[in-house]
């Protein structure tokens, strides 16, 4: 493989729309770097359930996101289980997302 063909491998991200208590949010999603991130459709961004910001960065493991069936099946069950109180990659005191301003 190329310089320039791993550059732009780095570079690909699947973006989708997921649909959560009756609200669209946009994820982004970034293979091999771990970060995959849900933000409102609205500018300015408005409320969406898993974040009261507009927006929410997750960081997970390759490995993690293999046992779904799909990225979007993996944003799925994390968004469900963030609304739940179920995020399994939480720390102690990791709960309450910092204030972005």
């Amino acid at each position: 493989m190329s310089a320039l063909s791993r550059r732009e491998t780095k570079k690909q991200f699947i973006t989708f729309t997921l649909v959560i208590e009756a609200q669209e949010m946009i994820v982004t999603y970034q293979p091999n770097w771990m970060t995959e991130g849900f933000r409102s459709l609205y500018e300015p961004p408005r409320r969406i359930p898993v974040s009261e910001t507009g927006y929410r960065s997750h960081f997970a493991s390759m490995a993690d996101i293999a046992t779904a069936c799909s990225p979007q099946d993996y944003a799925r069950d994390l968004a469900v289980a963030l609304l739940h109180g179920n995020d399994r990659e939480q720390g102690p005191d990791e709960g309450d997302q910092l204030p972005l301003f």
